[in-house]
């Protein structure tokens, strides 16, 4: 009897689909300088269609902005590089707000960062145990944890406004240090950081050795569960300490606070360079993806347009970024 089994290589409209070397390379070197000249172009359309980008109110606004972004998104972007991801940064980073600033009362602003920062690192235990030791889909640990986090804020605050945010977080998230602001320095000092951790010691090289091929990785005697766990424990102090930078920002701390920032630092991250499948993306790229989604969002307000528009824009951002990656991935790996 003749098969009737499908051959899956007949109905794949790629499979004779061999790019030259070339315009692989091409493709690649797009991915990885995407955001750096988007933001040119950015630049350029600012200087002709939106003048009052320039203001300088205007541009230090965006810096302390992208610090914000920008600490929380290194975070993101170290769990991505091990094919994971926390959708849980948005109600970390407003949790630490909420633990410092109703606690910073009763004693020094010190203990207070020690216990909001002891808080993170246990979420983060807690993600990368669900994650490397029980195998549950990072997707659905993290956002179980986005629940369980937001319901226990709430029930912490009785869903109110938070007080009064330390004069200390004040300073550091508004003032400048000559006419740089302070919060800016505070994110470019965690980049270069996490840029030394990644390039220049043994942790940085399992992180890609883990994301490229866990398994290899495992072989090669790494241990992939410890370096998983540890990439979710610092992208929860990371987003607190986003959280802080914001909370100092903005004067206060709300319900709603931060709960962009989930999408937001994912789609910073993947605009600038680092991809869904691991192993791939480093944090120049991630502090253009940073900076390019601000500008684009800053503009939205300086045009005027409605802030419906800013949703649109993240999305569009995300949707193009991961099809860019993607479409990437696929020619490397041909």
């Amino acid at each position: 009897m003749k098969s009737t089994a499908i051959n899956p290589k007949k109905f794949n409209l790629f499979s004779g689909f061999r790019p030259s070397p070339r315009f692989v390379r091409g493709v690649d070197l797009a991915g990885q300088w995407a955001a750096p000249i988007m933001i040119v172009i950015v630049l350029i359309s600012a200087a002709i269609y939106a003048p009052a980008f320039f203001n300088p109110i205007n541009l230090k606004t965006v810096a302390i902005q992208v610090a914000v972004l920008g600490v929380v998104t290194v975070g993101q972007t170290l769990v991505l590089l091990n094919r994971s991801i926390d959708m849980s940064v948005s109600a970390v980073l407003a949790l630490g707000a909420v633990i410092v600033v109703q606690t910073e009362g009763g004693g020094s602003i010190v203990s207070s960062l020690l216990l909001a920062i002891a808080i993170a690192a246990l979420i983060g235990l807690a993600n990368g145990f669900l994650v490397a030791k029980r195998h549950v889909p990072p997707f659905v640990a993290t956002f179980g944890m986005l629940v369980f986090v937001g319901g226990a804020r709430l029930a912490y605050t009785k869903g109110q406004a938070s007080g009064t945010v330390p004069d200390l977080l004040r300073s550091i998230s508004i003032e400048t240090i000559g006419p740089i602001p302070a919060a800016l320095i505070v994110f470019l000092i965690v980049n270069i950081i996490v840029i030394f951790t990644l390039r220049f010691t043994r942790f940085g090289r399992w992180v890609y050795a883990v994301g490229g091929n866990p398994g290899a990785a495992r072989y090669a005697g790494i241990n992939v569960d410890w370096v998983l766990i540890s990439a979710h424990i610092v992208c929860s102090v990371l987003a607190i300490l986003g959280g802080l930078l914001l909370s100092g920002y903005i004067g206060y701390v709300d319900l709603r606070m931060g709960a962009d920032y989930n999408m937001n630092s994912i789609a910073a991250a993947i605009v600038g360079g680092t991809t869904f499948t691991g192993g791939r993306g480093n944090m120049f790229g991630t502090a253009a993806g940073v900076t390019l989604l601000i500008m684009l969002l800053n503009l939205v307000v300086v045009l005027g347009l409605s802030i419906h528009w800013q949703f649109a824009m993240q999305g569009t951002v995300l949707v193009l970024a991961t099809a860019l990656q993607g479409f990437r991935q696929f020619l490397l790996s041909r």
